[in-house]
């Protein structure tokens, strides 16, 4: 359900970006990236991007969503490598002591404006 407030305050913020740009084009895309420890549900942000998105200045586009996995560091041996599973635990060396690289991610990556791409 908190992916409600999240998907209102994209389309504000990319709205406010039209407005700030004095952009009239319509936009087409808003590609997303989400990673896999950030808690919002791709398919939820999809269902509220649909419904809000009407009246507004993305009505019509369509929201493109990239999921990021988990990835992490090993403090002990310094292997990178894609968690896999609930257990955060180095595949090389067993170490639990880890640095979460990547998979946290929420953000606009770019727009799709007819005729071009903003990142």
């Amino acid at each position: 359900m908190h992916e409600l407030p999240i998907v209102e305050n994209i389309i504000k913020v990319v709205c406010e970006k039209l407005d700030e740009m004095k952009e009239t084009r319509r936009v087409k895309a808003v590609r997303l990236k989400v990673g896999k420890m950030s808690t919002a549900v791709p398919d939820c942000l999809s269902f509220y991007f649909e419904y809000l998105r009407k009246g507004t200045a993305l009505e019509g586009a369509c929201l493109e969503i990239e999921e990021i996995p988990v990835r992490a560091g090993c403090r002990n041996c310094g292997k990178e490598f894609e968690v896999e599973g609930p257990a955060f635990f180095c595949p090389d060396c067993d170490s639990s002591s880890i640095e979460i690289t990547a998979g946290r991610e929420l953000s606009v990556d770019s727009l799709e404006v007819e005729d071009s791409q903003w990142r």
